[in-house]
């Protein structure tokens, strides 16, 4: 009786090795590679469609195309890579008074301008 308990615990050990051998999962990477995001292509028709209306030139900074890009990266409204100190960034999040003032932006377009912002705020 004792050798028949011994085997199935020896079978039921090799069984439960062998299967966790089997059972590793895949590794997935939490930060997947961005996409790099186009200023021209997908943060400016942001300013266009919400911010133009006011900031066209009367109000710093100047979100029209053709000043936008120097506007906020010359006047320290965004840094490049730094989400805290650029200046737009907290103001779409609501640090300040939000922007723009007739409500909040879509969480798509804030996080293309975050994702913009950390992938180094390229004129491209």
């Amino acid at each position: 009786m004792k050798k028949i308990v011994q085997l199935f615990m020896l079978i039921g050990l090799g069984l439960t090795l062998n299967s966790c051998y089997y059972n590793k999962f895949p590794i997935v990477d939490p930060n997947p590679p961005a996409v790099d995001i186009s200023f021209a292509t997908e943060i400016q028709p942001i300013f266009n469609n919400n911010c133009v209306a006011c900031h066209a030139g009367a109000l710093v900074p100047d979100l029209r195309s053709d000043n936008a890009y120097a506007a906020i990266t010359s006047g320290g409204f965004i840094v490049a890579n730094d989400l805290a100190t650029s200046k737009l960034y907290q103001r779409l999040v609501g640090n300040g008074n939000i922007m723009p003032p007739s409500g909040a932006l879509s969480t798509t377009s804030i996080n293309l301008v975050k994702n913009w912002i950390l992938q180094g705020a390229k004129n491209n």
